[in-house]
């Protein structure tokens, strides 16, 4: 009789501890998915994260969730990438969006977008034959530059405060150094609905997302492109026009 009270009472203690350490694994996860570490980054991932939770308790539904929130996240981007005709960048996150789900129903369809219309290559070009450029004559395809584009920040969280603690992230010039981040704000801080001016686009070497650094006021703020909104000429207020 004593025996199995001891075993039960070590049955009792072990899920104890599990539902405790399950507990812990899901606050890191989250951590993980508010930086953006989704399926690649230094530290862990929330993919990770999460999968290592569902081993231990396949049902778990905050679990469950999380992939789920993962997984929307690169549906999203892989839409708006599409839409925009980024179609390397959309590829990209394409191949993190099987990573995540495999089954999932959006694959096929994002597929289908990705490839070329069967029909242009076997149709015979009608097209005038046009000369190559020269010094002269500069390609259609030159990039041109771009007008400055104003930012209205949508998401706080999204914002890098020690830009310079990391690699992937430096600053152009030294002011934007002096009077970037959270060590050069003094008492500012940006808040939501804020709108600046973008004045450097860069790409993180470990998310998937853009860097815009966006001046506001005197200061600079380097915040993810997914906290942002780009602002167009009927969004911007008179008084900032």
């Amino acid at each position: 009789m004593m025996f199995r009270f001891s075993l039960l009472c070590l049955i009792l203690i072990s899920h104890v501890y599990a539902a405790s350490d399950v507990s812990k694994q899901l606050r890191e996860c989250e951590q993980h998915f508010k930086a953006n570490r989704l399926t690649s980054g230094d530290g862990g991932t929330a993919l990770e994260c999460y999968q290592k939770v569902l081993k231990i308790e396949a049902t778990n539904a905050e679990a469950l969730a999380g992939m789920e929130k993962i997984e929307a996240r690169y549906v999203k981007w892989t839409k708006r990438a599409l839409e925009k005709g980024q179609k390397d960048k959309a590829k990209r996150y394409l191949a993190s969006l099987h990573k995540v789900n495999p089954q999932s129903p959006s694959l096929a369809e994002f597929d289908a977008q990705l490839q070329p219309p069967s029909s242009v290559a076997s149709k015979p070009s009608s097209e005038p034959v046009v000369a190559a450029p020269t010094e002269s004559q500069p390609s259609i395809d030159e990039e041109l530059p771009q007008p400055p584009r104003k930012a209205q920040i949508t998401d706080v969280e999204q914002i890098y405060e020690l830009i310079n603690t990391t690699d992937c992230l430096t600053w152009t010039t030294q002011e934007m150094k002096e009077k970037g981040g959270k060590d050069g704000w003094d008492k500012f801080y940006p808040k939501k609905a804020d709108i600046g001016m973008i004045v450097k686009e860069t790409k993180h070497c470990h998310l998937d997302d853009n860097i815009y650094i966006v001046e506001i006021e005197q200061y600079y703020v380097p915040i993810s492109s997914i906290g942002v909104q780009i602002m167009t000429e009927e969004l911007i207020p008179t008084d900032e026009l």
